[in-house]
This record gives C-alpha cells, sequence and structure tokens, in this order.
C-alpha cells in the first residue's frame, strides 16, 4: 500500500518526545490509579 504509515518518514524530534512522555505520563497516572484503588480496598 502507497499511503502506508510506516512508509512516511518519521515526524519531527519534538513530536516523537511529546508522546513519549505523553504516553509515559499516561501510564504512570494508570499504575498510581491501580495502587490507590488497591490501597483503598485493601485497607
Amino acid at each position: 500500500m502507497a499511503g502506508d504509515a510506516r512508509d512516511a518518514a518519521p515526524g519531527p524530534l519534538w513530536k516523537r518526545l511529546a508522546w513519549f512522555v505523553a504516553l509515559w505520563l499516561a501510564g504512570l497516572a494508570a499504575v498510581g490509579t491501580v495502587a490507590w484503588l488497591l490501597r483503598l480496598w485493601i485497607g
């Protein structure tokens, strides 16, 4: 396929870093939320 995303050049460095930071923060928030809920549940 000519329009495949894998054929496209990667975006600018700042955009890739922004995605990396956003996904890292989302993962950290998810782990923190699960830990907080477990702490509430266990007591």
